[in-house]
């Protein structure tokens, strides 16, 4: 088994933020973690004779492969190319091209190019980001298929997922290190199962999964999570006494990783129930917005259209023609010529808005670039139809554009007309009006009006099921101008407009709309009132206790979204029976995907949960001073062993941690027997 290294930065770049490279730094990396092979992989730029230089500081530690990281595809994405070290004079030469090519982060080089460059990529080992950011466009990875056997991936998570799916790459774990003096060396390394070291070599380890492992001898069920601390890849438990390092050990986790979710101990229990109760429900309410803004959606377009509604106005409108029809009437003996004239009262066209026309082509659009649902799309309609839809579309759209762009030319010319003639005559014209507009405005505040006190109606609209809790999402109509005030989150007085809310929708609006601190975007919130509730199993609203029970779900359940989830003594705050009959066994199912760590002193979360590994930690005094000491083993191993080699039995070690010893424990057993008996 050989432990490899293949991305590590010795020059800053355009793409990274400065340092400076420490030689002697990496060669004792080289020695600490036990590396047998490297590769030099800096941002689109190979440096020959500093590559030189380290070949001969280091090469009688670990075999060092010349290598670029190259901007890749229209996003950037970051490829590998590794070549063997006797060819380094030629790959110098071709990577020049590179360097001339890309001088920006956002520049990249196509897959087609790549291949001019390098022309033989065969004899190159190409390792694309492939479950890692920027990652590599997958139609690149597709053109490039025969030559990359390998992805690198960003986390332990990724890794394990990669090893289980078929279709995926195999993957590698590297460390992306930048080597600068006194930085922290990585712990982000893969093992593979292989003889010597070269570049065919390993391209032979790497075109086989079962080859590939990130630990020496336990393959893929332990991996180093730092340099003197092993750990599963599924479930880990750390037992120890107190002040023994185990919430040192997990904030020094912490630290050492991206994209962990964290749960401290004592973070959610309750220190000011009100405050919490408040803090809660606010918690609650940003979990569901999206689902709210989706359920309100079609209100909102309504009240964004009504707010442009002014009935006022249009009264106004049918005022003055009234006015002037009456007055050109009377005026009829004083026509002149000017008034006389057909465009003195000529009508105006009416110019049809494109909105609709606008959102057809962007819904083709998106068919045409649906990565996810592209054959599902493609079979049932063929891209060339698709195509052909939006062409016509956009012709069509030119078509209405040009037609009402000289409807409005002829509007404004018609308009100047009619000014100059109004100027020259002592007749009355009369005033435009659009009764079509009138009317329809007066039928969508009409039905605006419906809608609102439907709106109001108080109704269950969300429920979800947690573990036995119930998380419920009701409306009703708003209480007072209170309410009102705490929705805006403004200080606002809602009182001279509430009775209108009851009264008369359309007013309310108005008076909303004249409240200038509020957004357009969010006159909706004021015609219902929205609260969230958590329903315990007999469906009353939860306790304090149980509203951190629901707490805790909730923190457990988003680690699905990050790459590690540790839990420091979650017993500290919680009830054996819920941590064994709610909490357990989504941390089982959660450990499958990514390894979750636990601190734990408790037997129902350090032994009824089966971890996969054990962690104990103990300060032992050596020479007057204290020393922590890590000892590790699966949970059937009679003994647990140090990095020293130092071994303790595991019995003890389980039941001082998890039975207070071995004396308490027979009590406690005795005292059982005797109630049941």
């Amino acid at each position: 088994m050989k432990k490899i290294d293949l991305h590590i930065h010795t020059i800053p770049t355009v793409s990274d933020s400065d340092f400076d490279f420490d030689l002697a730094h990496l060669k004792e990396y080289i020695n600490v973690i036990g590396l047998n092979a490297i590769a030099i992989t800096n941002h689109n730029r190979f440096d020959l004779d500093q590559f030189r230089i380290i070949q001969e500081e280091v090469g009688d530690l670990a075999f060092v492969m010349p290598g670029i990281e190259i901007n890749i595809g229209q996003n950037a994405g970051h490829i590998l190319v590794i070549a063997d070290p006797s060819s380094v004079v030629d790959f110098a030469k071709r990577c020049s091209f590179i360097e001339n090519e890309i001088n920006t982060p956002k520049e990249f080089i196509t897959a087609s190019r790549l291949k001019e460059i390098f022309q033989n990529l065969s004899q190159y080992l190409i390792i694309p980001h492939y479950e890692k950011t920027p990652v590599v466009d997958k139609h690149i990875i597709k053109e490039l298929k025969e030559y990359i056997l390998c992805g690198e991936v960003s986390s332990i998570k990724k890794f394990i997922y990669c090893q289980r799916d078929d279709t995926s790459l195999t993957p590698v774990y590297f460390s992306d290190w930048r080597v600068t003096a006194n930085s922290e060396f990585p712990i982000r390394q893969t093992w593979i199962d292989c003889d010597e070291m070269s570049v065919s070599a390993i391209k032979y380890a790497l075109s086989d999964k079962t080859k590939v492992h990130l630990s020496d001898s336990e393959g893929h069920q332990l991996f180093q999570v730092l340099p003197d601390v092993k750990i599963s890849t599924g479930l880990t438990v750390i037992l120890g006494g107190r002040s023994s390092g185990k919430s040192f050990t997990l904030n020094r986790i912490n630290a050492a990783y991206e994209n962990v979710k964290y749960i401290r101990q004592f973070s959610l229990l309750e220190i000011d129930p009100e405050k919490s109760k408040e803090e809660f429900t606010k918690k609650i309410a940003a979990r569901q917005s999206v689902a709210m803004r989706d359920y309100f959606s079609q209100f909102a377009q309504v009240v964004d259209d009504i707010s442009g509604v002014s009935l006022l106005e249009d009264e106004r409108g049918i005022e003055a023609y009234l006015t002037s029809l009456i007055k050109h009437a009377s005026e009829v003996d004083r026509a002149d010529m000017f008034s006389r004239c057909a465009f003195y009262s000529e009508s105006e066209y009416s110019i049809d808005g494109l909105d609709g026309l606008k959102e057809l082509i962007n819904a083709v659009e998106k068919l045409l670039d649906a990565r996810q649902y592209k054959e599902i799309i493609e079979a049932n309609i063929s891209r060339e139809a698709l195509i052909k839809l939006h062409t016509d579309l956009i012709k069509q759209y030119i078509q209405e554009q040009q037609t009402a762009l000289k409807k409005t030319w002829v509007n404004d010319v018609v308009q100047n007309i009619k000014r100059s003639l109004q100027r020259r005559t002592a007749d009355t014209r009369v005033e435009d009006v659009d009764f079509y507009k009138i009317q329809m405005d007066r039928r969508k505040v009409k039905r605006f009006k419906q809608i609102a006190e439907l709106i109001k109606r108080p109704a269950v609209i969300d429920e979800q099921e947690i573990e036995g809790f119930k998380i419920q999402v009701s409306k009703r109509p708003y209480a007072g101008a209170g309410e009102l005030k705490t929705q805006s989150g403004k200080v606002i007085a809602f009182s001279d407009i509430f009775n209108d809310y009851d009264k008369d929708p359309y007013v309310y609006l108005l008076g909303i709309i004249e409240k200038q601190d509020i957004e357009a975007k969010d006159y909706y919130q004021f015609f219902s009132k929205i609260e969230y509730k958590i329903l315990n199993q007999y469906g009353y609203e939860v306790s304090g206790g149980e509203r951190a029970e629901f707490n805790l779900l909730q923190e457990i359940n988003d680690a699905y979204q990050y790459d590690m989830l540790l839990i420091d003594e979650p017993e500290s705050s919680f009830d054996n029976i819920f941590l064994r009959d709610r909490v357990n066994h989504i941390i089982k199912d959660i450990s499958t995907r990514m390894p979750v760590i636990i601190v734990t002193h408790n037997n129902t979360v350090g032994a009824s949960i089966k971890p996969n590994f054990i962690v104990h930690t103990r300060r032992e005094i050596i020479d007057r001073g204290a020393v922590f000491e890590l000892y590790y083993g699966s949970p059937d191993s009679k003994m647990l062993v140090s990095m020293g080699g130092k071994q303790i039995p595991n019995i003890d070690v389980t039941l001082d941690c998890l039975e207070a010893g071995q004396n308490a424990y027979d009590e406690r057993r005795r005292d059982y027997e005797m109630l049941r008996n």
